[in-house]
C-alpha cells in the first residue's frame, strides 16, 4: 500500500520528516529494550537520583516506540510530533547542559549508532531534528484571524 502526497514540496517534507522520526524512535526505542541490561547501566551511571533509575528504565524506550506509533495514524500524527520535539527538546537540553560541564560523568545512554557520537555532533543533530520538527509541525498551517464578517446592506437586499 502507498501513500501518494498531496500539494507542495512542503508536505513532502513534513511526510519526510515524520518518516524520519519514526525510524529514530523505533530504532532507539527498541535498542534500548532489546539491550535493557546495558540501558539500565548507564541511567546507573548518569547524573540521576538512582531511586528513578527503574522508572525509566521503562519510561524512555516505551515513550520512544509510543510517539513513533503516534507518528503512523492520521489521528494520532500531530500528538507524535509535539512528543517527538518534547522528547528531542528533553534530549538536546540535558545534552547542552553535559557541554556546559553541570555534570562530573557523562556516560550516553542512547541506542545503537548514537552511541558513537560525540556530544557536539549528537548536539547538533538534535537540533537538525528538533527544527525539522517545527517545520512538519507548522507546516501548512493557516493563519488564525479574525473571523470574516457577511454585512448585508439594505441596498443589497432591496431587490
Amino acid at each position: 500500500m502507498t501513500r501518494k502526497v498531496k500539494g507542495s514540496p512542503f508536505a513532502l517534507l513534513k511526510h519526510c520528516v515524520e518518516a524520519l522520526l519514526v525510524l529514530l524512535f523505533m530504532y532507539t526505542g527498541f535498542s534500548k529494550l532489546f539491550a535493557l541490561e546495558d540501558f539500565t547501566g548507564t541511567l546507573y551511571n548518569q547524573p540521576i537520583p538512582h531511586v528513578f533509575v527503574p522508572l525509566l528504565t521503562w519510561i524512555f524506550p516505551c515513550l520512544e516506540v509510543l510517539t513513533a506509533g503516534c507518528l503512523l495514524f492520521g489521528r494520532t500524527r500531530r500528538i507524535g510530533l509535539y512528543s517527538s520535539l518534547a522528547l528531542m527538546i528533553l534530549f538536546t537540553a540535558y545534552i547542552g547542559a553535559i557541554l556546559l560541564h553541570f555534570f562530573h560523568k557523562t556516560p550516553c545512554s542512547c541506542g545503537g549508532i548514537f552511541r558513537t557520537l560525540t556530544w557536539p555532533q549528537h548536539f547538533a543533530i538534535n537540533l537538525g531534528l528538533i527544527m525539522l520538527t517545527c517545520l512538519a509541525l507548522f507546516q501548512g498551517r493557516k493563519p488564525q484571524g479574525p473571523p470574516s464578517k457577511t454585512i448585508s446592506s439594505p441596498i443589497n437586499s432591496a431587490t
